[in-house]
């Protein structure tokens, strides 16, 4: 990976997609690479990468994944977004879901990763914190 996060999407061409697209998921990415560096919680992850699905649940083709490969040290999150909830949604709102799925991620990647040396638990702490502070979620959610 070029950085240690990695944050896209795979959405249909809609106002769904431009809420997700247009500035959140560079927000996203700037912000865990410029606050978070994996270095600090261990040598066992080197990436993560995450990919945000944005498209309607007939959509069978992209399914979530949460997966590590050890031999590179990367994770990688293929996450689905509530569509129902992306409809009337704000753009704002919209990140907010991005960030709580996101999370709840990094928890699912925790439980399933065989990565040795690394605090997956500090990490999603320090994530939560981050996006807590930054307004994108109410810390309420995660207790």
């Amino acid at each position: 990976m070029y950085t240690a996060f990695v944050v896209s999407s795979i959405v249909e061409d809609n106002p769904i997609g431009d809420k997700i697209d247009t500035h959140n998921v560079q927000l996203l990415e700037q912000l865990l690479n410029a606050t978070v560096q994996l270095a600090a919680y261990g040598t066992g992850v080197a990436g993560i990468a995450g990919v945000f699905l944005g498209t309607a649940p007939e959509d069978v083709i992209h399914e979530e994944e949460i997966s590590f490969e050890p031999s590179t040290r990367e994770a990688y999150l293929q996450l689905r977004l509530p569509y129902a909830a992306l409809e009337p949604a704000t753009e704002q709102e919209v990140l907010g879901l991005m960030a709580r799925r996101y999370l709840q991620g990094l928890r699912d990647l925790a439980r399933v990763a065989q990565a040795a040396d690394f605090d997956w638990a500090r990490l999603v702490q320090d994530v939560q914190g981050l996006f807590v502070a930054e307004g994108l979620v109410d810390d309420e959610f995660f207790e």
